[in-house]
């Protein structure tokens, strides 16, 4: 392994502990205190060292902050498997030239047990300093091994119990997430079931005439596949969050996709007062599974349509490089940067919508973003409050 490579796993593995520039706690600070004494030192630390400079986790004799890495005596010794001891750090040519030494507080003796991390990095090291040159007996060089050993558990103590924290906030948002989805799909169930019953009961009337009769059962018909639509989105839903979607991949071309999302709803903006365009002249060829990219679009379509009171929604299959892309853009309320992040979670809906109390179980998204997923794309969202919404899905473009 080269040096570098050893460097970036043994930082990666200090910042695991979130421990740098933190403030005093007096777990550690105790260490220090029981290392001073233990060794009759005027001084001692439990030091980290970072990339470029030495961090003291707790102190005892001294008001340094921070020692730069090229300086610290702490730097060599972590790199040892035992502790270095350094009785006269003037006869030491690794440290007579140091300016902890030449100056300010004149180091003259240095002990320091290494910080290894149960997989084995070097962290730093639990050092005792005095400023006269001496030499520590056997039973107080295997005292601060021994302590050195507990500032260690202490480090997993505390990362231990930061992984409890995020773990208990998970629950509570799996918890509010529960919530959310019983609250939501309730309401969109109960709607289309009310509406469903109330039309079955008018039709068990003898004295309907046939001409009501056929327009209720077509209202029913569009509730009932409201219905299948929510049950298809919520397995295609249960199925992404599992495992990763299985994708049925040929070569396809994104241009004639566009234009057929555009054709299909067509009637549905029309209906809206809404102009629907598609901007797909050339070919877009990508390698991806048709069924699910034309099931992302359809939804991306229709949140544009639910979403834009007033304009239009241009749908748009272009190339550029190695990308091929899918755009779809409207003039519609849009959504604000801080809920861009939180629309892409299942059962997840931007306070406007929630606001307009547009119908939906915030599933449209989520869906799409686990289909591009799936295909190694990118979902992206260029909006904001009140100025439309611009969807963008990038993928790898296919070059025949």
């Amino acid at each position: 392994m080269s040096d570098m490579v050893a460097e970036e796993k043994r930082l990666a593995a200090l910042r695991s502990y979130d421990v740098l520039d933190t403030g005093p706690e007096a777990d550690f600070d105790d260490i220090a205190m029981l290392a001073a004494q233990l060794c009759h030192t005027p001084a001692a630390a439990v030091s980290l060292i970072g990339a470029d400079r030495q961090f003291f986790k707790a102190r005892v004799g001294f008001d340094s902050c921070d020692v730069a890495r090229r300086h610290s005596f702490c730097a060599h010794a972590m790199l040892g498997a035992d502790v270095m001891e350094v009785p006269d750090t003037r006869l030491d040519p690794r440290f007579r030239d140091n300016p902890l030494v030449v100056g300010e507080p004149y180091v003259r003796f240095y002990a320091g047990a290494p910080l290894i991390s149960p997989e084995g990095q070097p962290l730093g090291s639990l050092c005792v300093i005095d400023y006269e040159p001496r030499r520590l007996v056997p039973a107080k060089l295997s005292g601060l091994r021994t302590l050195a050993r507990h500032v260690i558990a202490q480090l997993e103590l505390r990362q231990y119990a930061r992984g409890l924290d995020i773990a208990n906030e998970r629950l509570r948002d799996a918890d509010r997430i529960k919530d959310e989805f019983l609250s939501r799909v309730t309401h969109e169930l109960r709607t289309p079931l009310t509406s469903i019953n109330g039309y079955l009961e008018v039709l068990g009337d003898s004295a309907v005439a046939p001409d009501a009769g056929k327009e209720f059962l077509a209202r029913i018909r569009r509730n009932s596949d409201r219905l299948m639509a929510l049950v298809d989105d919520m397995l295609l839903a249960a199925q992404a969050g599992q495992s990763a979607l299985r994708l049925h991949k040929t070569v396809i071309d994104l241009a004639e996709l566009a234009r057929a999302a555009v054709t299909r709803n067509q009637v549905l903006a029309a209906g809206r007062h809404l102009r629907l365009a598609v901007r797909a002249a050339e070919p877009v060829l990508v390698h991806a599974d048709e069924q699910r990219l034309a099931q992302a679009l359809e939804r991306l379509v229709l949140n544009a349509i639910k979403f834009t009171p007033r304009g239009e929604i241009t749908v748009t299959a272009s190339a550029c490089g190695g990308d091929a892309r899918l755009e779809i853009r409207d003039t519609g309320i849009g959504i604000s940067p801080e809920d861009q992040r939180r629309v892409l979670a299942p059962f997840r809906r931007a306070a406007v919508a929630e606001k307009a109390e547009v119908q939906g179980a915030g599933l449209g998204l989520s869906i799409v973003k686990a289909i591009v997923d799936a295909h190694d794309g990118v979902l992206s969202i260029d909006s904001d409050t009140g100025r439309g919404a611009t969807v963008t899905v990038r993928l790898a473009r296919h070059v025949a």
